[in-house]
């Protein structure tokens, strides 16, 4: 049997590999010292990452099942760890970026790969070290055995590490004490997946995706309560085939007797399924407030429904003549919103639901929606997504949630400080979305870009973050997920796999210790130690101005891209709190 020429490393868990427009990585990435520690609290995750590469091509296994490649040349290399902790190996796949080039994010379920000549693999090594592991330091090694064909295997070679335990003991996700708010788009899952929307198939694909984004600490369901409130994020003016509409979980009839009844019954599914998982602090309801027109549908200025202030699309069908209508009527429009009000107060959920809104920008008719909203429903309460600080004031009396973006949390930070402090009672979020260009979580950002959000948050007095986006997929989102003119990742933080289930990507990891440092943070604040909280700010903060932070040429003017200053800024932290 022919020899392999095979070399492995190992790099912190924030590392990614990349490749150029011809999918060829770079040798030059495997020259970095290795990583040979791990430093982690309890309740905690140990990760890190495997790169590996040899002369000829081999496949790649991560587990014990036999693996015959159709090319017959391929050597079997097998990957064994032994670790004293839950462990899981998985291949890092490619995904293309808006120049062309490539970079590591999705985590495959498949145990095998096939590795061309040259080139480098990538591994991520996930152990998950429990709430209740003594504080210590713990050997690992990685074991590579080769084979070929039907013939036995033998030692290639192997890697050892430690893991570093400190006594910081980490809530649960649920209990974080971050407000984590990652927008659901359970429509675009049934598509993807193809199956029937709200159907019993459907909500088996859903729950994989709803424990991922309670893995993560989400703490807010996602319901939509109208047709399509985000205008299909425009996507009939996109190059790409991706269908982004979002429909309805609530069924309406109307009866021949012109009354209307409405079955909550997929919204309530939905609910149930999230608190199962503990994602049950707070239930956004889009579709009822700021909703965006339908300028594909209805041009030339036509309003669906022009005795409303705000265009949602309620659809029913008329029992009459077996035909699917849209409410016109706003006194019908009111109906609807009164019953579901009561509804959330006759189920006992009231206290939970926060009518959303996204992004509204001019105050004046956003204020006509919401007085004739809280008229007909007085019982709700909203939260909005925006950019105006004046919207404060403005709706305190109606808004429990203020989020804004992070240039208007940079741009205004002293006046958003002042606001903060005079609602104590309100709960202030900040979120990133197609912008700013950094700190952001694209496929092409730097991975500590999402340590570093995690970092802000306690750094600005916000109390989570919240993004658009988790699972809004083009047509074919494994091949090529650019969609529109948006950064690639600017979409999703996971992919569809084949079985049903999310891909988790190496973003997803990195927001989940993005919000570990945001704990460790408040941690210090808690304690009284604000001169530590903010000198383990500024090891990683390259501005005091705020007013540059998203306005620098380069992004290394405004935050640490180097990823041992994260690694030994966790560290200190930990050792600090323990």
């Amino acid at each position: 049997m022919q020899n392999l020429n095979f070399r492995c490393t190992a790099r912190p868990a924030a590392f990614k590999l990349m490749a150029d427009a011809q999918h060829h990585t770079d040798p030059e990435q495997m020259h970095a010292a290795s990583c040979s520690r791990i430093i982690c609290g309890r309740n905690d995750d140990a990760d890190l990452q495997l790169l590996l590469t040899a002369d000829r091509a081999f496949s790649l296994l991560l587990d014990h099942n036999p693996y015959f490649a159709q090319n017959h040349d391929l050597p079997s290399v097998r990957a064994a760890l032994d670790a004293p902790f839950p462990a899981e190996l998985s291949h890092l796949d490619l995904h293309i970026i808006n120049d062309g080039t490539y970079r590591a994010d999705a985590l495959l379920h498949s145990p095998a790969a096939e590795v061309p000549a040259g080139e480098i693999a990538a591994v991520y090594l996930h152990m998950t070290v429990s709430a209740d592991t003594v504080p210590g330091e713990y050997p690992c090694t990685v074991r590579f055995y080769v084979s070929h064909g039907v013939f036995d295997e033998t030692l290639l070679c192997s890697f050892s590490f430690r893991v570093e335990v400190r006594p910081f003991v980490f809530p649960d996700a649920r209990d974080n004490g971050f407000h984590l708010d990652l927008w659901q788009h359970c429509s675009n899952l049934a598509r993807k997946h193809e199956v029937p929307l709200w159907s019993d198939a459907h909500f088996a694909v859903l729950e994989p995706y709803v424990k991922s984004l309670a893995d993560l600490g989400v703490k807010c369901v996602t319901v939509v309560a109208s047709e399509i409130p985000w205008n299909g994020q425009w996507c009939y003016q996109m190059p790409q085939k991706a269908n982004l509409y979002e429909y309805s979980m609530i069924g309406v009839t109307k009866h021949t007797d012109g009354t209307f009844t409405y079955d909550y019954t997929p919204m309530q599914r939905y609910i149930d399924l999230c608190a199962k998982y503990g994602i049950d602090e707070c239930i956004s309801v889009f579709g009822l407030a700021n909703v965006w027109r339908t300028a594909a549908y209805l041009p030339d200025g036509l309003i669906i429904n022009p005795d409303y202030p705000d265009g949602m699309h309620i659809r029913y069908l008329d029992a009459a003549d077996g035909m699917y209508k849209y409410m016109r009527d706003g006194h019908d429009i009111e109906d609807y919103i009164r019953a579901l009000e009561q509804y959330f107060i006759t189920t006992g959920q009231i206290d939970r639901i926060r009518i959303a809104a996204d992004e509204p920008s001019v105050l004046e008719p956003f204020q006509r929606s919401l007085e004739r909203l809280h008229q007909n429903a007085p019982a709700f309460r909203c939260k909005t997504a925006c950019n105006l600080p004046e919207f404060v004031d403005a709706f305190a009396h109606l808004m429990d949630d203020f989020i804004f973006d992070i240039d208007t949390v940079a741009d205004r930070f002293d006046e958003l400080q002042a606001t903060f402090a005079a609602h104590p009672d309100k709960r202030f979020l900040y979120y990133v979305c197609c912008g700013p260009d950094f700190p952001n979580n694209f496929l092409k950002s730097e991975l500590v870009e999402s340590y570093f959000l995690g970092i802000y948050a306690s750094y600005a007095n916000l109390q989570g973050f919240l993004r658009w986006n988790y699972t809004v997929f083009n047509d074919d989102p494994r091949t090529n997920a650019l969609t529109h003119n948006w950064n690639n990742g600017d979409t999703h933080f996971v992919y569809p796999a084949k079985d049903g289930s999310p891909l988790l990507t190496l973003r997803w990891y990195a927001l989940k210790r993005g919000i570990r440092f945001f704990v460790l943070l408040e941690s210090l604040k808690k304690q009284g130690r604000l001169d530590e909280h903010r000198a383990a700010v500024c090891r990683v903060l390259r501005t005091l101005d705020q007013g540059k932070l998203i306005h620098n040429t380069d992004k290394r003017d405004s935050f640490s891209c180097d990823i041992a200053d994260y690694e030994a800024l966790y560290a200190d932290l930990l050792a600090m709190l323990s």
